[in-house]
């Protein structure tokens, strides 16, 4: 495969042939209606009869039973109460019977971080109503995590304390305690899933750190079943820090930044169904970003202030088809992933204020899809745009691609791949993309490679234990491959860094962070920073 063609064609038909293809697409799919659940005329007449809530401590009565540590620990632990599971119920006592919202109040259970699991079950129709159970299991609600390095001579640690399920509330307060390569950090994040009623979500953090610090208040409440009517979003977020850049694995040249950044936006639902919903979306977006030189570094060259007072406007279109498999990412907790279609147009006009703030356009845009291949196989991707006009392009085409295949063996095991490609034009100075460590290269040291483009692929295939053993832990081991990279030029086969390794994995379900992860990785090729061969990298999420 050569990439010098596909890529050497030009932003402006590359942007509008993207463009096109996705409006087409937008305003198709807003001209089907959507489909409809065929649910039987038994089950339009039938009503929520009674709610029975079973919430299970850390551990459950027959695990109890194997030691005084279990029963220590669920004494120690804080328990989520039936009350707060009950808030999040999509469905009351009386209510229509609809299966679709005893699914979608499954789903949204499993996003919180204080379950290690939610099932939600009707019985058997009895005299027009259904009695419905919802089982829930508590993870561990103290999280401690540490990492430690030590980076050309120099030692980075971090430490991070989280509290889960304060008082029983659902909310959660982390603190955490840093030294890095560049900076001394100390941040507390409070986050509370209710806090002005079911799905209001709050997250709120301040962080005081050697070179600056960050306040940040996002408030959401999201689309969580299809019959929402409506959704909002708001965000402030004042970041002050130190900055910097990258040159072959070098610092090319440090900063000062501070962001400032205030949106709020509304959507109202067009039409909804249990199989999607359309809505339109408005909404103002303030943006200031200003960069100075540091006294130390007066002549490195830094990115020209940015300010922006967008006034935006969209359509979003989201299908609703979920597949429920474990043994994916967090070994036996079960994942949700929709492989309906999404599709996103956003314009926004920010005015001429001054002379230093001239009229700017921005619009960004998105089409998702997915398709399953048998039980438990399917192809997940989504390709972006983004662009402003008529300086200042900073240009960016993205998209990603994901491959997940279960297998039903013995022992659980599932085979996953990801390729991610990102293309820009007319860049922000600031804005880079790194082919590294964090970014799934995982042979090769931290900003290793940049560029304005980039493409990284990574194959895994992982195999479970299928249990855990003392109740904590859940064995596994994969094999990989890793191979990428990050150019200002055109992507080149011949210019793919490559990977290869094994490693350990320990699943842990009643925990939070669910997964410590072991791989020992070997570098084919070299970098600025190293040379071939082997690296071991420690972490508690998957390389992707």
């Amino acid at each position: 495969m050569s990439c010098d063609r596909n890529y050497a064609v030009g932003m402006p038909s590359l942007v509008t042939l993207a463009l096109r293809r996705m409006l087409v697409a937008v305003f198709f799919i807003g001209s089907i209606p959507m489909a409809v659940a065929n649910d039987s005329e038994s089950a339009e007449a039938l009503r929520v009869g009674r709610i029975t809530i079973n919430a299970i401590p850390l551990f459950d009565a027959a695990e109890v039973r194997q030691g005084s540590f279990y029963r220590a620990a669920n004494l120690l632990h804080v328990q989520t109460r039936a009350v707060l599971v009950r808030r999040f119920l999509l469905f009351r006592e009386g209510d229509r019977y609809d299966p679709v919202k005893l699914q979608e109040t499954e789903r949204n259970l499993r996003q919180f971080d204080f379950l290690k699991s939610a099932s939600v079950t009707a019985g058997t129709p009895h005299e027009g109503i259904v009695d419905i159970t919802v089982v829930t299991q508590d993870v561990w609600t103290t999280d401690i995590n540490g990492d430690f390095s030590n980076d050309g001579g120099k030692a980075a640690y971090a430490v991070d304390v989280t509290q889960k399920d304060l008082f029983g509330s659902g909310s959660e307060l982390e603190l955490h305690l840093g030294t890095g390569i560049e900076r001394r950090a100390n941040t507390i994040e409070f986050l509370h899933p209710a806090i002005f009623g079911p799905y209001w979500s709050l997250d709120t953090l301040y962080s005081k750190n050697s070179d600056g610090n960050e306040q940040k208040l996002e408030l959401d409440r999201p689309l969580f079943s299809y019959s929402t009517p409506w959704s909002m979003s708001f965000l402030f977020d004042h970041d002050l820090r130190n900055a910097r850049t990258f040159r072959e694995g070098e610092v090319a040249a440090r900063f000062r930044q501070e962001h400032r950044e205030l949106s709020l936006s509304r959507s109202h639902v067009l039409k909804s169904d249990p199989g999607g919903s359309s809505r339109l979306v408005g909404g103002v977006d303030l943006i200031d970003d200003s960069f100075d030189n540091l006294p130390e570094r007066p002549g490195d060259l830094i990115p020209a202030s940015r300010h922006f007072r967008f006034i935006d406007a969209g359509y979003e279109s989201t299908a609703f088809h979920f597949e429920k498999l474990d043994y994916v990412d967090r070994d036996l907790r079960e994942q949700d992933f929709n492989l309906g279609r999404f599709s996103s147009v956003h314009a926004g006009l920010s005015p001429r204020l001054s002379a230093g703030r001239q009229l700017t356009w921005r619009l960004r845009a998105a089409e998702g899809l997915g398709h399953a291949f048998g039980a438990r196989s399917f192809l997940i991707g989504q390709i972006s745009l983004s662009t402003r006009a008529p300086r200042d392009r900073n240009q960016v085409i993205s998209g990603d691609v994901r491959w997940v295949t279960r297998f039903e063996t013995r022992y659980p095991q599932s085979f996953v791949a990801r390729g991610r490609l990102d293309l820009g034009w007319n860049l922000d100075r600031d804005t880079q993309f790194l082919a590294d460590g964090q970014s799934g290269l995982r042979a090769y040291p931290d900003f290793a490679f940049e560029g304005g483009r980039r493409f990284i692929f990574n194959a895994e295939h992982r195999v479970f234990l299928g249990r855990e053993i003392l109740q904590i832990f859940g064995p596994g081991a994969a094999v990989f491959v890793d191979s990428g990279q990050a150019v200002d030029g055109h992507l080149r086969l011949g210019g793919m860094k490559t990977d290869v390794g094994v490693g350990l994995r320990l699943g842990m379900a009643r925990f939070e962070s669910a997964l410590i992860r072991v791989d020992l990785a070997y570098a084919l090729n070299a970098s600025p920073l190293n040379r071939r061969g082997t690296v071991v990298s420690i972490s508690t999420v998957q390389a992707f």
